[in-house]
């Protein structure tokens, strides 16, 4: 007999419609949440009949068995993957998801010891069944922060992996008046012919470091990687943007040196940088086609930069955004 749904619930993501369908008591207070630090918006399940994609999640059940035979490859987190490039099978210490095969709209997650599991593990898991689920509709995610000059409209990205300073120097402009969307992750899609990029999740994840350079160290709640969780909206002026076109991308790196420098990209260089942050364009087969498209409709409708980052980002963070106000007006007005 089929496990009675203990929640149906629906959002909405990227203008994508997205069922969860929780088992359990525990999921579905579990997924909500999580829920309520992304920017998800919350629909009547009953309006949404024929959902983008959907998501069951059950909680301490055993999941099936990882049929024998398929490659397998680390990913980040910890995690391992496990596939015939038609269904994906993505292991974090007992729990699992599985999507695919192949364009199929829904995933399964099940989560091993929910007693132990944290917000934090909870949190990674529920990224792993969502995203494929929306990359099969179009809506690719994208490590990266974003941001908008004053003055302007579209945003520059702040895009690189954990330890790049892309937070860091996410939150340096956004002390300045800038408007942002996430400093961590952002979803893309197409819209004429331009990448939009819409924010994720709703709070920012920041070290100890910079929590200090932005006079935030009152903050308390821990996330991922020993970082601090921060609702942006109540220590800054400025007020959250959920989605803009894309206008420019820097790629920031940390240096030894005292002042920050930028150097322009081609957009090979781009596309190389970019195939780096989205792994899954190479590994998702049923879905790597398009997502290769979209990176290189967005290596070619924006201007890259490295932005190798010196002390100042911490020091002089006036400096840094006067820069980087005086590139993006240069760039987006031509």
């Amino acid at each position: 007999m089929p496990i009675r749904p203990a929640a149906r619930m629906s959002y909405s993501a990227a203008g994508r419609s997205v069922l969860i369908d929780a088992k359990d008591d525990w999921s579905a207070h579990a997924v909500a949440n999580v829920f309520a630090g992304w920017f998800l918006i919350p629909l009547d399940s009953q309006s949404v009949s024929d959902p983008a994609v959907t998501v069951h999640v059950q909680s301490g059940v055993a999941p099936p068995p990882v049929p024998s035979g398929l490659s397998s490859f680390e990913i980040i987190h910890g995690g391992i993957c496990h596939t015939d490039n038609h269904t994906y099978y993505v292991e974090f210490d007992g729990s699992l998801v599985i999507f695919g095969p192949d364009n199929f709209r829904e995933t399964q997650l099940w989560v091993d010891k929910p007693e132990e599991c944290s917000l934090a593990r909870l949190t990674l898991l529920l990224s792993h069944a969502l995203s494929p689920a929306l990359r099969r509709s179009g809506v690719f995610e994208i490590h990266s922060g974003g941001v908008i000059a004053p003055g302007n409209s579209k945003a520059i990205l702040i895009a690189g992996p954990s330890g790049s300073g892309k937070s860091t120097l996410t939150s340096q402009l956004t002390r300045c008046g800038w408007q942002y969307l996430s400093d961590d992750i952002l979803l893309m899609i197409e819209v004429d012919e331009q990448i939009q990029v819409q924010a994720f999740r709703r709070f920012f994840a920041l070290t100890a470091e910079t929590l200090s350079a932005v006079n935030l160290s009152q903050a308390r709640s821990i996330t991922l990687s020993g970082k601090q969780r921060v609702v942006p909206e109540d220590h800054f002026e400025t007020v959250p943007v959920q989605h803009a076109t894309a206008g420019l991308i820097c790629f920031p790196g940390i240096t030894s040196e005292s002042t920050t420098s930028i150097v322009a990209m081609t957009p090979s260089e781009t596309m190389m940088r970019l195939l780096r942050l989205c792994p899954w364009a190479s590994y998702d087969k049923p879905t790597s086609a398009e997502h290769l498209r979209i990176l290189g409709l967005l290596a070619h409708t924006t201007s890259a930069f490295e932005l190798r980052a010196g002390a100042d980002v911490l020091r002089e963070p006036e400096h840094v955004a006067a820069m980087l106000s005086e590139l993006s007006s240069n760039v987006l007005s031509v």
